[in-house]
């Protein structure tokens, strides 16, 4: 919060019959619009607003409810999503709202396209900033703990490293210590591994969602939602191969946002074939972490996928790496790892190769494995990292960008062969 910010509070009376003050942050705009629109909020006595700075919520989710208003800038509306992305990192704040000085029906579209919750026009009418701004907040009050959720995305560039298997063993994980509700989202959509290591045959698959012109809301995606015999829900891959194309970026975003909602934690299973899909859960997730082991290949992988992380500039955050099937004799230590990657490990997985066996064949899961004693202390030590105490404090070129690229370096869209 900068002095003006803390001034301005300092002089504002507390407003009767608001028990729960309204935080907001402005941005956008020149120093004359923001102002202008300080002036209409002041106007409304009905609730307490206070103004905070943006660095008081950078890095993080607010640890209180904050609504961004933010002004966009008028003659650039296909950069509008960039904008409300770079304003909103990580989803800090609980709500957007966009104002827009040609409030038409255009304008307002674009605006909700581009991922905002409400529109307004600049400068708003008080008795409308008023609606909005109610609503939003009660809306916080009743998501009260929000913050206490956890998406995490995890993947790999290198094939057999075990991404999916480790994005079950983990959900079950956090499943068992914190009794949180887990559902799992298969985003390796071609070779869709899910269902021989959860040992479920599924019903439905994501590619229910993938119609257009239909809303993705909580009663559409739980029809579609399967569940295991654990308590994990899970939204599977589609169950044939060229179905996987008719899943889009805006589908993934929008089953995300919902899937968010329903649970406390959602863990996504990226597999080794990035795409668009892929930018949108990294920038929906808390957590992002990328797995490898110990072969120079694996290691390699990590390095480009670093470079490319860096260059799509996704978010500010770096990704954590997890060391899997790590063997102690290894001359590949863990310590040449980290020199070579200029990144640490974020946790480290013991090889066991008989217990892997045992839960490929049998369907059984680490917890009902008697030689699996090792394995499941890492996992749950990892399950802690990401939502225990320590790990909740730590918790727009997207799309077209990553296409760009793609297509400026002349890779195909075909799917990468390989099953995890």
């Amino acid at each position: 919060m900068n002095d003006e910010d803390k001034t301005a509070n300092q002089l504002q009376p507390r407003k009767s019959g608001r028990l729960h003050p309204v935080f907001v942050t402005v941005a956008g705009g020149d120093d004359e619009q923001r102002a202008a629109l300080k002036a209409v909020l002041n106007q409304i006595n009905e609730l307490d607003i206070q103004f905070v700075g943006v660095e008081a919520t950078s890095g993080k989710r607010a640890e209180r409810a904050v609504i961004l208003m933010t002004i966009l800038d008028k003659g650039n509306q296909d950069g509008w999503r960039r904008e409300l992305r770079t304003r909103n990192p990580n989803q800090q704040f609980t709500s957007v709202v966009a104002l827009v000085s040609d409030p038409s029906p255009a304008s307002l579209r674009a605006a909700l396209r581009a991922g905002a919750d409400d529109v307004l026009g600049m400068p708003p009418v008080p008795e409308q900033a008023f609606h909005t701004l109610l609503r939003m907040s009660e809306q916080s009050r009743l998501g009260e703990g929000i913050h206490e959720k956890m998406v995490c995305s995890l993947v790999s560039v290198s094939g057999g490293v075990g991404v999916s298997h480790l994005t079950v063993s983990l959900a079950l994980a956090i499943h068992r210590l914190f009794a949180k509700r887990t559902a799992i989202m298969e985003l390796d959509l071609q070779a869709a591994p899910l269902a021989v290591l959860l040992n479920v045959e599924a019903e439905h698959t994501i590619s229910e969602l993938a119609d257009p012109t239909t809303t993705i809301d909580s009663i559409r995606l739980e029809s579609v939602l399967c569940k295991h015999e654990s308590g994990l829900y899970w939204l599977a891959a589609p169950k044939k191969i060229e179905e996987a194309e008719l899943v889009s970026a805006a589908t993934v975003e929008s089953t995300l946002k919902v899937l968010r909602e329903l649970f406390d934690v959602v863990l996504i299973d990226c597999g080794t074939h990035l795409t668009e899909s892929s930018i949108v859960s990294w920038e929906l997730s808390d957590h992002l972490l990328y797995v490898l082991d110990q072969t120079v290949t694996s290691i390699r992988s990590a390095q480009r996928f670093l470079d490319l992380y860096h260059r799509l500039g996704v978010k500010d955050a770096e990704p954590s790496f997890v060391l899997n099937r790590h063997a102690a004799d290894n001359p590949i230590t863990i310590e040449r790892i980290e020199a070579a990657l200029q990144h640490g490990v974020f946790a480290t997985l013991p090889r066991d190769d008989r217990s892997f066996g045992e839960q490929q064949v049998t369907g059984t899961d680490m917890w009902k494995i008697p030689s699996a004693t090792l394995l499941r202390e890492s996992l749950e030590s990892l399950a802690r990292k990401l939502c225990g105490p320590a790990g909740q404090e730590e918790a727009g070129a997207r799309a077209g960008l990553f296409s760009r690229m793609l297509a400026g370096i002349g890779i195909s869209r075909g799917a990468k062969n390989g099953t995890d």
